[in-house]
């Protein structure tokens, strides 16, 4: 059956007031690859009539419309489903309207005002009168942006969801992971193993080789600090070797240099933050006895990350992983800078 979908504006006398309801249709055809029209209840064009009859021309049979309202009123009451109910008469069986409900006071919404309030600066430190602003000198102070990242982390996500969901160091390491992302949500996407930091903090502290899956892990890692520690990143996917494994076998490179150089995996920090078959190889040979000290899985996509990721959550060696399709580089590397600060004996962030 073909589907179309009714974006139901009050509508305005103005056109340009008009042109936000219009936009907000590209985005939603752009996103569900249905055909989309914005369609007005009043002073604007096409109407709600007008839009039912351009889709049932295009001979689609059902269509879903959406108000674009607010809050419940008058019209999204009473006006809207009656006049829903009028032409669900007039076109009969052959013709399906779907009215759903409006957009009310919806979490999603709330995260929108959320974030205009932050643009505004008003939740900055400094912004309630407690803190001193971070002048636009320490803009360049390493530390002071480290320090105004983790008030804003902390203020975000609350300090209680800290002490309830990752207390102690493992909260260091989220904290870490979330900067490096831009994103608070990924916080609650995090899983630990519950020796998972002390694990990696003890393995670095004695020099412990990192396995990285690919060169941007490798290059977001902290070299001087690991090497303070001891210790140092191989990352052997373009190694010789491995492109010849890799095509005489059909298998890609990640899962072919964790083969290849399995031996590295015992008592490392095998990293994976790309190629969720790196990380099914890395599972694999350590059910063969080539066990890390810690398994860092964070590989990004839609094919096979979170299967794999939950694969790696069944396991008995310690493990850190970010549930679900994201993850990537950029995430691995944080989780790793946040245990070397640590094993070094500073904060994650």
């Amino acid at each position: 059956m073909k589907k179309g979908i009714l974006l139901l504006g009050h509508g305005s006398r103005r056109p340009a007031a008009n042109a936000g309801l219009e936009a907000l249709g590209g985005i939603v055809q752009e996103s569900l690859g249905l055909p989309t029209l914005p369609v007005f209840f009043q002073f604007g064009r096409p109407t709600l009539a007008e839009g039912v009859a351009r889709f049932a021309s295009q001979g689609i049979h059902e269509i879903i419309i959406v108000p674009v309202f607010l809050f419940p009123g008058v019209h999204l009451e009473k006006d809207v489903p009656e006049a829903v109910a009028g032409l669900a008469a007039r076109y009969g069986e052959g013709l399906k309207l779907v009215l759903t409900s409006g957009l009310g006071p919806d979490p999603r919404l709330a995260e929108i005002v959320v974030e205009r309030v932050r643009a505004a600066g008003a939740l900055l430190p400094g912004g309630d009168g407690t803190k001193a602003p971070v002048g636009a000198q320490d803009l360049n102070d390493p530390g002071a942006i480290a320090a105004r990242s983790r008030d804003l982390i902390e203020e975000y996500l609350g300090m209680e969801f800290f002490q309830r969901k990752f207390p102690g160091l493992a909260g260091e390491v989220v904290r870490r992971v979330v900067h490096a992302t831009g994103n608070p949500q990924v916080a609650s996407l995090l899983r630990f193993h519950p020796g998972a930091v002390e694990a990696g903090i003890a393995a670095l502290r004695r020099g412990a080789l990192i396995f990285a899956d690919v060169r941007m892990v490798k290059a977001g890692i902290n070299g001087r600090a690991l090497r303070e520690l001891g210790g140092r990143v191989i990352c052997p996917i373009h190694h010789p070797r491995v492109h010849s494994f890799a095509e005489e076998r059909g298998i890609t490179r990640a899962a072919a240099a964790v083969y290849l150089f399995r031996e590295q995996l015992r008592d490392c920090v095998a990293v994976v933050g790309n190629a969720p078959t790196a990380l099914a190889e890395v599972i694999r040979q350590t059910g063969q006895g080539f066990r890390p000290a810690l398994i860092i899985g964070t590989p990004v996509g839609f094919v096979g990350a979170a299967e794999v990721k939950a694969r790696l959550q069944s396991q008995q060696v310690p493990y850190l992983t970010l549930i679900g399709s994201q993850g990537g580089s950029a995430v691995a590397a944080a989780a790793v800078n946040a245990l070397i600060s640590l094993a070094q004996g500073r904060a994650g962030l």
